[in-house]
Formats: C-alpha cells, sequence, structure tokens
C-alpha cells in the first residue's frame, strides 16, 4: 500500500513538472508574441539604449523578487501551485491568502501533500473567481466610469502616487532609521551622479542613465538594504 502510494506521488510530481513547463514556456512564448510581431512583421526597431534602459529601470523596481517570491512561496504553493500561482499572478495579495485560509479552514499542516492539493483547488477556484470578477469589469467599467461624476475621476490622479506612497511608508517603518538615512543619501548621491553625468561620459551610456535614473536607484538601495539585512541576520 504504502509502495503504491509512493508510486502514485510520483508519478504526480512528474506530471505536475511536466505540464508546468509547457504552460509557463507556452506563456513565455506568447507574452513574447506581441514586440515579435511589432518588431519583425511591422519594423518597429526599438533603440538600444531604450531596452537597456527600460531592462535596468524593471530590474531596479522587481528584479529581487524574481529570486525571493519563487523561494519563500514554494514552501506553501508546492511544485502544482508555483506553476498556476505564477501563470495567473497576484500571488501575494490573493493567491497566498486563499491558499492559506483553505488550509487553515481543513487544519492541515504546511509542506504535506494534503495542503498542497488543498492549494490547488484553492488557486483554480481564486483565478476564476478573479477571471469573473475582473471580466464584469472589463465589460461594464467604461459605463460605470461614465456614470461617475467629475470630481471622482480627477481623484484617480491620486491612486498610483497613493499606493506608491503607501508601500514606501510600509517598507520604510521597517527599516532602522540610520538605514532609512543611508537610503536617502544614496539615492539623492546616484540623482546627483546622472544629472552631471553627461559632461564626462559617452553619450549612449549617458542616454541609458539618464533614461533608467529611477532603476538605477532602486537597485542601489536594494544592494543596500540586503547588505544590511545580512548584517542585521548575524547580530
Amino acid at each position: 500500500m504504502e509502495n503504491n502510494k509512493e508510486k502514485i506521488v510520483a508519478k504526480f510530481q512528474k506530471d505536475v513538472h511536466l505540464w508546468g513547463r509547457i504552460t509557463v514556456g507556452f506563456a513565455f512564448l506568447f507574452s513574447l508574441s506581441i514586440p515579435i510581431y511589432l518588431t519583425f512583421i511591422l519594423g518597429y526597431y526599438p533603440e538600444t539604449s531604450d531596452i537597456i534602459s527600460g531592462m535596468i529601470a524593471i530590474a531596479g523596481f522587481v528584479g529581487v523578487v524574481w529570486f525571493v517570491e519563487p523561494i519563500s512561496y514554494f514552501p506553501t504553493l508546492g511544485p502544482a501551485g508555483t506553476y498556476m500561482a505564477f501563470l495567473s499572478g497576484n500571488i501575494g495579495n490573493m493567491r497566498l491568502p486563499v491558499i492559506a485560509a483553505t488550509q487553515n479552514a481543513l487544519e492541515l499542516e504546511p509542506g504535506s501533500e494534503e495542503s498542497e492539493v488543498a492549494g490547488i483547488y484553492a488557486i483554480v477556484s481564486s483565478t476564476f473567481t478573479n477571471l469573473f470578477v475582473l471580466g464584469i469589469v472589463v465589460v461594464a467599467g467604461q459605463f460605470i466610469v461614465n456614470t461617475l461624476p467629475q470630481t471622482i475621476l480627477n481623484s484617480f490622479n491620486f491612486a498610483l502616487p497613493g499606493i506608491l506612497g503607501a508601500m514606501i511608508i510600509m517598507l520604510g517603518s521597517k527599516l532602522k532609521t540610520n538605514h532609512l538615512a543611508a537610503l536617502v543619501i544614496i539615492g539623492v548621491a546616484t540623482m546627483i551622479f546622472i544629472r552631471f553625468s553627461p559632461n564626462f561620459l559617452p553619450v549612449g551610456v549617458a542616454t541609458i542613465l539618464s533614461l533608467s535614473a529611477t532603476g538605477i536607484i532602486a537597485l542601489f538601495g536594494i544592494i543596500y538594504a540586503l547588505m544590511m539585512a545580512k548584517k542585521d541576520h548575524k547580530e
């Protein structure tokens, strides 16, 4: 009996990785389909400096997440949940809370085979719910926006700054005062360097720096924060 269970689990894990890699691979190709069409079919070739600066800017904001999230989420999601969650998105604010609530309701231990199966059903249900609500918003969103008064529509201009500000406060409140001051100094120093870099750097390099200023500052901030976190952990 125990032998059969091990065989079933081994086959399940093998199938999970097989279909997980296939579906994620197709999603990756589909995500590149529009840029490939615009570049090689319509002939819109972006400048190399724009591509590099865009990559730096994106990496500065979410680069560390590429490594931290898969490692930190895996114990709760498991192999199947990891493939599904990273394919559907909204992991931290939707998938994980649903999985945690399901596991708590069923009194399952995180990391067990039972909790992994329960997590799969939780991700599937939350994904369909997400798509259903999103479909309603997409279909009726323009009608809803058209019925809102202009004063409320004007307030939407503060949505993005409000979200970013809340994130900064949330993250900054967890830092020690000296670390926060050091991050501000790093940011100001980097901005000054980028501001005056065209005077002594090649034009191509200076253009990339100026276009990706925010990302470069964020990268320096992430590196410093990781170094200080490692130091605090040792202490």
